[in-house]
């Protein structure tokens, strides 16, 4: 709904907060991949708990548009309007973050100097919780970690402003493994 002046001109877009109960009830197709406590089912889902709202309306956006391919969830998102996709948002990100995973310790002394390295907390934070646009890391399930940043250095999965691209190409596999070993590890 806008808002017109006097004059008859839209001045102000008036939108709804987002409504994280209406979330919920708007997420039940989701819960059969996410869960209703936002930790995927299987080790190749995302853990979509704690993320930023922002991340995941983006996301969601991205697979609504096209812009993003994966899983069928382009023709899940299709439907949703940017409310839907706000308050599944508001839910999702209101929940507990997933728990963080021990792993090999050679592997998360390395996926650690990576981080620092390649400046990896100055986009996804200090503990990769993630903010604004910018999705969390921390206890993610590491085959999805993997999966999504080799699709992000190969170019098949395209990141907004080409941030990501940039990072992971000089990344070899161990590195990458080593990074979700890491980012798995924290919470």
């Amino acid at each position: 709904m806008a808002f017109i002046n006097i004059c008859g001109f839209i001045s102000l877009q008036a939108l709804a907060a987002p409504d994280a109960l209406s979330g919920k009830t708007k997420s039940q197709t989701c819960f059969a991949c996410h869960g209703v406590d936002g930790i995927g089912i299987t080790p190749n889902i995302p853990h979509i708990a704690a993320q930023p709202p922002l991340s995941i309306f983006y996301q969601l956006v991205q697979f609504r548009e096209g812009m993003r391919k994966g899983g069928g969830m382009e023709v899940l998102a299709k439907p949703l309007s940017d409310e839907d996709i706000r308050d599944i948002a508001a839910y999702y990100s209101a929940l507990p973050p997933p728990p963080s995973t021990a792993g090999d310790v050679a592997k998360l002394t390395s996926g650690q100097k990576l981080a620092q390295q390649n400046y990896c907390n100055s986009c996804h934070a200090p503990q990769f919780q993630g903010q604004k646009q910018v999705p969390r890391l921390a206890g993610q399930s590491t085959e999805y970690f993997i999966v999504q940043l080799h699709n992000i250095r190969s170019g098949s999965r395209v990141d907004m402003d080409g941030t990501m691209g940039s990072a992971a190409r000089g990344l070899s596999d161990e590195d990458i493994e080593a990074l979700a070993t890491y980012a798995a590890s924290l919470n």
